[in-house]
């Protein structure tokens, strides 16, 4: 297959593009994290910087060295015993990938599910609340990646808390990208992860912990080490001491990521998401395909999920756009797999640049593979989606 491009982009919903400043920040001089008086008060300011993108001064805040699946299962490990009932809100990949970590620590899943092609109904939640007074917890995903739904997580947040339910919010994909309110909802945890849309490389997780939480943790007392969250507070809030070595270069990445943020506005950066859903609906509407969400309110500012035209072979269509134009678009997974394709418009990539190079190149392989596609009126678009 021959080359059409010199450079290579990247489209995926993460781990995503990462900007020249993010790199960086990689190869700046670095120091011993455990040692250095400096790099502890650079950590301090990262979280204060985080606090403020997600709105948790009432929370207690980490970094935690990890792909955000790690502060998936410490919050599972910290917040569940044998026995507890956990309601898993399940209208997606994800969101059903919570029961088989609360199965692992011996709790028992109350599955919600529900249409994957719509965000959940929070009326459905409160009944199912109702229904299962001896709920412990309540797990729900904010943006489902594999097929782009946003969850409404702050009404359901509040819901919980009604019912004297924890929450644990699954924010990976959706921090930085859409606006979320951690002190007005009552989220006990949220977690988030460096991959998405912060635009740094994988390895950090991000979490916070609600004082509620925190009196969970007491009942359950996980007895693990990595995972286990008192050690944080006991360690680092009390003593300044990392309960094991933070990675320099990774927390420079974040710093950087969030400098760019604030720099920007955070507000324009929310606004520039909602445009970059809007011209991703546009370009797929403009060639004639079918996004996967049954409308653009459900489906996130950070991703858009399409159903692969029948006849067309979905990894083929991604090897094409990815080996002869140069730009990594992702499938997707569990029943989705084979039948969706995704373009991320996350942190940098949502931008008309970047969704002008990911539409251009998807809709020149889906030609290549037999499906007509006018090129020029997904550009067009495109450009009148950000003007």
């Amino acid at each position: 297959m021959p080359r059409l491009f010199t450079d290579r982009f990247i489209l995926t919903p993460g781990p995503t593009e990462i900007p020249n400043r993010i790199r960086l920040a990689l190869i700046r001089e670095f120091t011993n994290p455990d040692l250095d008086p400096d790099f502890l008060e650079l950590y301090k300011g990262v979280v204060k910087k985080l606090k403020r993108l997600v709105n948790a001064e009432k929370s207690d805040l980490y970094i935690m060295i990890g792909e955000g699946m790690l502060g998936l299962e410490a919050a599972i490990a910290n917040l569940v015993k044998k026995n507890d009932k956990v309601l898993v809100i399940a209208n997606g990949v994800f969101g059903e990938g919570f029961a088989d970590l609360v199965r692992m620590y011996g709790g028992e899943p109350v599955l919600l599910e529900s249409n994957w092609r719509r965000a959940i109904d929070p009326s459905d939640v409160e009944r199912s609340l109702e229904k299962n007074r001896d709920i412990k917890l309540l797990t729900v995903v904010h943006c489902d990646t594999p097929s782009a739904i946003l969850n409404p997580v702050e009404e359901i947040a509040k819901i919980a808390r009604g019912f004297g339910v924890l929450s644990v919010v699954d924010a990976v994909s959706s921090i930085g990208g859409v606006p979320i309110n951690v002190d007005t909802s009552g989220i006990d945890i949220l977690i988030g992860g460096s991959q998405k849309v912060l635009n740094a490389p994988p390895g950090l997780t991000i979490i916070t912990i609600s004082q509620y939480a925190w009196d969970e943790t007491e009942r359950v007392k996980y007895n693990g080490f990595y995972l286990n969250l008192r050690i944080w507070k006991e360690e680092l809030d009390k003593e300044g001491i990392f309960p094991y070595t933070v990675s320099d270069p990774l927390i420079r990445a974040l710093d950087e990521s969030l400098n760019m943020i604030f720099e920007e506005g955070i507000e324009n950066v929310y606004e520039r998401h909602r445009k970059a859903r809007q011209a991703a609906w546009s370009a797929v509407e403009a060639a004639g395909l079918t996004p996967y969400p049954m409308k653009i309110e459900d489906s996130s500012p950070t991703v858009t999920a399409i159903e692969v035209p029948t006849g067309i072979d979905e990894a083929k269509l991604r090897e094409t756009t990815w080996k002869k134009y140069g730009v990594m678009i992702a499938g997707s997974w569990g029943k989705l797999k084979g039948k969706v394709v995704r373009i991320g418009h996350m942190g940098v990539q949502a931008s008309r640049n970047y969704l002008i190079l990911g539409f251009t190149a998807l809709a020149r392989a889906l030609r290549d593979l037999g499906f007509p596609i006018n090129i020029g009126k997904v550009v067009e678009a495109i450009e009148e989606s950000f003007h």
